[in-house]
Parts: C-alpha cells; sequence; structure tokens
C-alpha cells in the first residue's frame, strides 16, 4: 500500500511540474486605440445575447479566467463613452468560459441575466438589475433543470423572445446531450419543463453545437451540427422553429414538435456536407468536419450562415452559406490559420456577422486572410488579428477585400462579436493572453460606429 502511495505521489508531482502556465496580459505593454470596456473577462461562443445594449448601456457577460473564475456582468455607458464597471453575479464560476452569462431586456426596463456551469450540473442561475440602475442586481435565483437521464446537466445558455406567443425561450445542450429549451412566460421568474428540441442521428452520445438568431417575433432561426468536430466529420444544417413546428429556408413545413418529436439532421436543410469521418483522437478533429460560429437574418428574412471547416490544426478556413430565398449559396470566404490550442484543434478566432446587416462581417485570424499565408510583420504564428469585410452573396475568397482592424499585436484578439442598436454598431472581441478554455486572461475591446440603417 505504502508503495502505491508513493507512485501516486510521483505521478502527481511529475504532472504538476508539466502543468500549464497561468494566462498573463500584460496591459501596460499592449497600448491600443480600441476602447476596454470590460477587463477580465472572456467568453464561448455558443451562448448568446452574451452583449446587449440597452438605455444606451453596453452589457457583457464573461467568465474571469483565472483566480476565482468569477461570473461577470460589465456595463458601459454608451452615450458617455466610458466605463461603469462590472458587477460579480456568481463569485466562483468554474473559471470556464462556457459559463459566460446571456441577457434578456424585460418589458419593465429590468435587464435579466442568466448562466450556468459546463455540465457540471442542473441549474440555471438568474438575476435582475434595477431600473435605472445597471450596477445594483437581485439576489441570485437557482432554478433546477429536472432530466431523466442522470447524466443530463446544463450547458450553454441561449435567451430568445417570441412576442407573439408570449414566451421567454431558454436554448441548453440538456436532454441526451442534445439542444433542449425550457420557456417562461414571466421573464424567467419561472420555467416550464424541459423539452427536447433537437436529436442526434450520429449513434451513441454526441452533441449538436447549435447557433440561433431570432425576429423577436414569431420565429428562432437555427444553424447546427451533427455532433462535435473531434469526434465526426460534421455538415451543417438549418431549420426555422415557429408555432411549435419546424420549416426549412424555404418555408416548406417539416413537422410538429409535440406530434413528431424532436428535429433530427437528415429532417432538416444541409448547408454543408461534412465528411462524415470519425474522430481521430484528443488532438485532432475529424477532417472536414464544420462548426457553427454565427448566425444573422437580413431585411428580407432569409438566413446567412457563418462556420469553420478543419482541415487540420494548422489549417482552418471560413466560410458563409446565405439563402436568397430560392437556394443557399454557400461559399469559402477566409483562411482562419491555426486552432487556439491542440486540445481543442477545431477552435478558431472566429467569424462573426452583423445581426442587422449580415454582409458586414468580422474575423480573427493569424494568417493573410485571403492566401493563407503568414501575414508580413506579424509577430508569431498563433497571434490573432481581427480584420472586417463587406461580404455579399456572389463574393469569394478571391473578391473579398478584407481589412486589417487589429495589426502587429503582441497577444491575441479572438471571438469577436457585433451588436447593433438602432444605427449604432458595437464590434467587440477578446483581447489578451488565451492558453486554454479554462485558462485565460482577456479583456472585451472594441469600438463603435455609426452606420445607415
Amino acid at each position: 500500500m505504502k508503495t502505491i502511495w508513493i507512485l501516486v505521489l510521483l505521478l502527481a508531482t511529475a504532472a504538476s511540474s508539466h502543468a500549464e502556465l497561468p494566462a498573463s496580459y500584460n496591459r501596460l505593454a499592449d497600448p491600443h486605440e480600441f476602447t476596454v470596456f470590460m477587463r477580465e473577462g472572456g467568453w464561448c461562443w455558443f451562448q448568446d445575447p452574451r452583449a446587449i445594449v440597452h438605455d444606451g448601456k453596453l452589457f457583457v457577460g464573461s467568465v474571469r479566467g483565472n483566480g476565482n473564475g468569477e461570473a461577470l456582468v460589465g456595463v458601459s455607458d454608451l452615450d458617455a463613452d466610458e466605463p461603469l464597471g462590472s458587477v460579480i453575479v456568481s463569485p466562483q464560476f468554474d473559471r470556464d468560459d462556457h459559463n459566460s452569462p446571456v441577457f434578456h431586456v424585460c418589458p419593465d426596463g429590468r435587464v435579466l441575466t442568466v448562466y450556468a456551469r459546463h455540465s457540471r450540473d442542473r441549474f440555471h442561475f438568474s438575476r435582475y438589475s434595477q431600473p435605472g440602475e445597471p450596477l445594483q442586481w437581485s439576489e441570485e435565483v437557482q432554478h433546477e433543470r429536472v432530466m431523466t437521464n442522470p447524466l443530463d446537466n446544463v450547458t450553454y445558455m441561449n435567451l430568445y423572445e417570441l412576442k407573439d406567443e408570449g414566451n421567454l425561450y431558454l436554448f441548453f445542450r440538456g436532454i441526451n446531450f442534445n439542444p433542449t429549451f425550457v420557456t417562461s412566460r414571466d421573464h424567467g421568474k419561472t420555467w416550464s419543463e424541459p423539452v427536447h428540441f433537437f436529436e442526434n442521428e450520429v449513434g451513441g452520445r454526441h452533441r449538436p453545437y447549435a447557433r440561433y438568431a431570432s425576429n423577436g417575433k414569431d420565429t428562432v432561426y437555427v444553424a447546427i451540427t451533427d455532433a462535435h468536430p473531434r469526434n465526426f466529420g460534421n455538415g451543417i444544417y438549418y431549420f426555422e422553429f415557429r408555432n411549435g413546428k419546424y420549416f426549412r429556408a424555404d418555408q416548406t413545413p417539416i413537422k410538429a414538435l409535440a406530434a413528431d418529436g424532436p428535429l433530427r439532421p437528415s429532417e432538416a436543410d444541409q448547408v454543408y456536407a461534412g465528411s462524415g469521418q470519425p474522430g481521430r483522437g484528443m488532438d485532432l478533429s475529424a477532417i472536414g468536419a464544420a462548426w457553427t460560429s454565427s448566425i444573422a437574418v437580413d431585411q428580407n428574412g432569409h438566413p446567412h450562415i457563418a462556420y469553420t471547416v478543419y482541415n487540420s490544426n494548422a489549417d482552418h478556413r471560413y466560410r458563409i452559406a446565405s439563402w436568397d430565398g430560392t437556394k443557399w449559396n454557400d461559399r469559402e470566404v477566409a483562411y482562419a490559420g491555426t486552432c487556439l490550442y491542440d486540445r481543442e484543434s477545431s477552435y478558431t478566432g472566429l467569424i462573426t456577422l452583423d445581426p442587422a446587416d449580415p454582409s458586414t462581417v468580422v474575423i480573427s485570424t493569424d494568417v493573410n486572410p485571403t492566401t493563407g499565408e503568414k501575414r508580413s510583420g506579424a509577430q508569431q504564428s498563433g497571434v490573432h488579428e481581427i480584420f472586417r469585410a463587406r461580404v455579399e452573396a456572389s463574393d469569394g475568397i478571391e473578391s473579398i477585400e478584407w481589412n486589417a482592424v487589429t495589426k502587429d499585436s503582441p497577444v491575441r484578439n479572438i471571438r469577436p462579436v457585433i451588436v447593433r442598436d438602432g444605427d449604432r454598431r458595437v464590434v467587440l472581441w477578446n483581447r489578451g493572453d488565451f492558453q486554454t478554455y479554462t485558462n485565460y486572461q482577456l479583456d472585451t475591446v472594441g469600438f463603435v460606429e455609426r452606420v445607415e440603417n
């Protein structure tokens, strides 16, 4: 027995000697012209809206990637052009960027924030801001999501209101590791029982990844994968959900949820045909695997889906699929460069679309977005910069002119997101040191600009 304990101790000591260094962002050595909207935060991209503008205030949800991993809400006054501060909504929240808070504006002017851990338990948590007092929040309330399988926990909060129904939807990963939702008719005070929304067809316990958008009135728009790209060569699929029914992009009805059960990939629009190949281990994604990144709907009600495709750990591509009312126009738009780290080999800097104007596109990449070559003057491989372009449905990678937003950065610029407030566009991203999804030190930075409606 003593020999066994000595062996365990030696293994633990060896493991700790190879432990990753804590992420460290030296802000003093990183002068830049961008606004720092929030310090000490980070987000994943499968929860939204992780940033909103309400009453002239920008609300940002993040989780600190060091220390105790506090779940934070940062508030900035856009009219006064100044940050107001951050509120700790949960003092110890696992130091995991999958856990970042999301938001919903209630009719009385309060802001609801909802947040949950990364498959740790069956709870989501909520608080409300006080009207006119964005830094004052109510006490935390814990909501349990009861599901049959003891393996089913909660991950990824997504809040979307459908006013015609009088329902606030909370989408998350839950039943059978699949997209699930609950609804509230009192803006988050109470919730329904969980409903299985989408079902994987790969076989076994796999997890489709969804990105959602909504018109706020009667429809939720969904882009989704078969599974995790590390486990399966994903395709990209699309459907719409309204009045309890699923629809294709051409408005052909598919089926009703209550009568026919959750939707499957084979029943939805296939936007991109993945390779279907199996996973290749912990540090490699399946060849040709796609992963959802962003979805937006234009003024004609046509969806646009931005996503990534994996060729190798050093070669990812960005693609956009746009519905023109008759067909999907799917094309490659940029080189995404290298993954953020090998253990998550499909993690890219990400691509995002303006929710009010999907032709406005922002990306993060560590290579020349048009050629895939290392950029002239780049600090080193793996340092991602922000680029933007206008991308029309007829554009491909050869015709797009990418303009650098950041240049020669000493740190990473990753995971951009665009927030709209009428004619005001807020472009945000995470800047700093990102080692893994549980080890990072990032600030939320960006800029605000006025645009024509």
